[in-house]
């Protein structure tokens, strides 16, 4: 008897689930612009998960903010245009959103750092796949904060700042042109991506790592200005955050490898380009990539599993609005580097804890403005153990930089805000710490 109720529960169950997935895929819309929507944000904010934003061939102008879980396709990046007002990034993602099909051009230009900075395609706490697209002439191309995500078959050209910017996002970073970014192809922060097949070429530096630890697979890092592959910790000094190199070509940059060795199956000579000139990273017969990645594969953006005859391809020719985020998504936290040391005794060692975590890497170990991206901000950190300085800052004033960024009270914008980060309480820790342990000061007037 109970054989059979269990039989009739799971039969009851499978239908009621069979009407919901039916019900479910019914559900999920096309919403067409211009027929539909004339605007590309109106039609957005029609849009609820599960659906689609269908962009006809045109030019748009505006800054977009995306939803979650829908997807935004153009018809191909030859004919679809996203124009922004120069005034912020381009398109704000969303998490679970797909972007593909498009140019995308005209962010602002403010910011080198976090999420203070403009980009063309911006994802915040926002997972997500852009794929297809021709991103060119923004400040940023790219930039993923607590956001990791899938970036494929995307050519990212002649930004001011960074190609391909990444902080706490492991994201699989595959078969991509990137090219003419005015700092590094790809920067890479506090986050374990996967950097496979990709081409990148006359940047300042093809792929900077730090605090990390990155798969850099059957990619050919050619011709960029300072340097091809470059880590920040020095060689012997890379615990929990080394090189994992393999079947990469690295040929002609200023210096090919900086911090780094050559992998298994690396090789540095000419990869012969099709055309560099016009920009055509095919390669010709007879070159030293052609077939010389992991399992036989060609190194580069056109070889590998995503591998497409042009990029970026059309949505038509080659889809990715239903790769799986799955596995992207379930990493959305921070990586835990701290793991191997324990503050939780009270309040200055709270802070202590949240200050290595957080502040070392600009603001340095003791605080003295020299961490590993000092050099690499507009404007140096503060040095925080200047007691003459620091017994002038209140206590309110510092909470206020640390909790909305240095511009919010008339400092560098370099100082990002950590208001998803910290709470209220722990940027008072982080406070107790610079002043118990950094500075040894307290406030004492403006003198």
């Amino acid at each position: 008897m109970k054989g059979v109720l269990r039989s009739r529960f799971f039969a009851a169950f499978a239908a009621v689930f069979f009407i919901f997935v039916i019900v479910s895929a019914a559900s999920a819309a096309t919403i067409k612009v211009p027929s539909e929507y004339k605007s590309v944000q109106a039609a957005i904010d029609h849009a609820v998960a599960g659906d689609t934003v269908l962009v006809a061939p045109g030019n748009y102008t505006g800054d977009l903010v995306l939803k979650e879980n829908i997807v935004l396709q153009g018809a191909g990046a030859g004919t679809t245009t996203i124009t922004g007002t120069g005034g912020g990034s381009v398109i704000e993602g969303a998490r679970g959103a797909v972007i593909e099909g498009f140019t995308i051009t005209g962010s602002g230009r403010k910011g080198t750092i976090g999420v203070t900075m403009d980009a063309a395609v911006s994802g915040n706490n926002a997972p997500m796949t852009i794929a297809n697209n021709r991103i060119t002439g923004n400040n940023t191309g790219i930039k993923l904060y607590y956001s990791p995500s899938n970036v494929i078959n995307n050519e990212i050209t002649v930004s001011v700042s960074y190609g391909i910017y990444l902080l706490y996002s492991d994201s699989l970073v595959e078969n991509n042109i990137i090219t003419k970014s005015g700092s590094h192809g790809i920067y890479n922060s506090y986050s374990n991506p996967e950097i496979i097949n990709n081409t990148l070429a006359g940047n300042f530096t093809g792929i900077f790592s730090e605090i990390s630890r990155v798969i850099v697979k059957n990619n050919i890092v050619a011709d960029n200005t300072v340097g091809g592959i470059r880590w920040a910790e020095f060689l012997g000094g890379q615990y929990r955050a080394e090189p994992v190199l393999s079947y990469n070509l690295v040929w002609g940059n200023g210096e090919n490898y900086i911090n780094v060795e050559p992998g298994k199956g690396d090789v540095s000579k000419d990869p012969l380009f099709e055309d560099l000139k016009k920009g055509d990273y095919h390669l010709k017969n007879g070159s030293p990539a052609a077939k010389a990645g992991e399992g036989g594969t060609d190194m580069g953006a056109f070889g590998g599993q995503y591998a497409q005859a042009s990029l970026p391809a059309s949505p038509k020719e080659k889809s990715f609005a239903k790769l799986s985020l799955k596995e992207r998504l379930e990493t959305l936290k921070e990586p835990d580097y701290m793991t191997q040391t324990d503050w939780r005794k009270d309040a200055v060692a709270y802070g202590k804890g949240d200050f290595q975590g957080h502040c070392v890497p600009c603001h340095g170990p003791q605080g003295r403005g020299d961490g590993l991206l000092a050099d690499t901000l507009d404007v140096r950190p503060r040095d925080l153990s200047d007691k003459a300085i620091m017994s002038t800052r209140t206590d309110d004033m510092l909470f206020k930089v640390i909790k909305n960024g240095g511009a919010s009270m008339g400092f560098s914008e370099s100082m990002m805000s950590f208001n998803i980060q910290f709470n209220d309480k722990e940027i008072m820790n982080v406070i107790q710490y610079i002043r118990a342990e950094i500075c040894k000061c307290e406030y004492e007037g403006v003198k």
